[in-house]
């Protein structure tokens, strides 16, 4: 998820009576739900080692124990020996980060670009595919719920009210965020199913998925993988009453397999194709031989775009990999 995402879970579960637990919970909490995204200095090394190592260990279960140790170390020190507040256990600290990072894992867990949870020992992607990395239905969640809170509060204090501190704003938009993706995982396995029980042209299907959308949060992006080609349509909400998708869209699988597999060859290539889940390959001549593109359907509304996403391999007519560029 986005950071501020992150940030608004992390105060959520400190306004929920976690920040009663030790001086500093609060800010624990907030700097624990964004510590594994440390990573991002990766971007330094280039958009192909972000992608390498983006959601590596840090989005780890062996990450989220060693960075909630380091910041707990880090809090406990600030509090009991540089602002010698009231004092508070290494222990307490560790369980507070060790929510915050936890909550980091899990919010990332919940979209499409997923995590490597068992890193350093095995590099598998996993992802529930149920919201987008921005999403505005559990944005708009949390702020209600941390927002109105403290505006009911002024309001009772500017007419004279007695107002007493109250945890159920931030309980209640936690649970309306639980049900959200309840609710959003009930869709997506019927999203699943209904491609599932299609027929599609070019044969027999291999694999399904189905990608959530921006605004319609039970509209989504179906990908059928064939034996030679990619099938993407719409599924959910936006099906007309007869059942047919609005949307079609098919993408072939070049023939040139001999050139396809010496692009595989490349150190980006292997990079994007240990991430991508649907990878398409293009094949086009080029004055040195061929220009081969390569990008995950997952994320192809990237690609249009911005012509972000992509990774391009240069070859010249004997199949040798001259170039490749990957841009995010």
């Amino acid at each position: 998820m986005d950071n501020v995402t992150h940030t608004l879970y992390g105060l959520a579960l400190a306004k929920t009576g976690l920040d009663r637990i030790a001086p500093q919970a609060t800010l624990t909490l907030m700097v624990g739900a964004n510590l594994p995204d440390v990573d991002f200095i990766s971007i330094f090394w280039g958009d192909i080692n972000y992608l390498k190592y983006h959601r590596g260990i840090t989005h780890s279960f062996a990450g989220i124990l060693l960075g909630a140790s380091v910041l707990a170390s880090v809090v406990y020190w600030i509090n009991n020996h540089l602002l010698k507040t009231r004092p508070a256990s290494w222990k307490k600290f560790y369980w507070l980060s060790l929510t915050g990072v936890s909550s980091h894992l899990l919010l990332d867990f919940t979209n499409s670009y997923g995590i490597r949870p068992l890193l350093p020992f095995y590099n598998r992607w996993y992802a529930w595919d149920i919201v987008l990395i921005i999403d505005p239905w559990i944005l708009l969640a949390l702020t209600l719920g941390l927002c109105l809170p403290f505006l009911f509060r002024l309001i009772n204090q500017e007419i004279g009210v007695r107002s007493t501190e109250s945890h159920r704003g931030a309980v209640v938009c936690l649970l309306m965020v639980l049900l959200y993706w309840v609710s959003k995982d009930v869709s997506h396995r019927q999203a699943i199913a209904a491609l599932e029980q299609n027929r599609y042209s070019t044969g027999a299907a291999l694999r399904f998925g189905a990608m959530p959308k921006f605004f319609n949060p039970f509209s989504w992006l179906g990908i059928v993988e064939t034996e030679t080609a990619y099938h993407v349509t719409e599924v959910g909400w936006t099906t007309n009453p007869n059942g047919f998708p609005v949307r079609n869209k098919l993408y072939h699988k070049p023939e040139q397999t001999e050139i396809i597999e010496s692009a595989k060859r490349g150190p980006q290539t292997q990079a994007f194709l240990e991430f991508a889940r649907f990878p398409w390959f293009q094949v086009e001549p080029s004055v040195e031989g061929y220009t081969v593109t390569l990008r995950d359907l997952r994320f192809d509304f990237v690609a249009r775009r911005r012509r972000g996403f992509v990774c391009t391999i240069e070859m010249d007519r004997q199949l040798h990999v001259l170039s490749e560029n990957f841009r995010f």
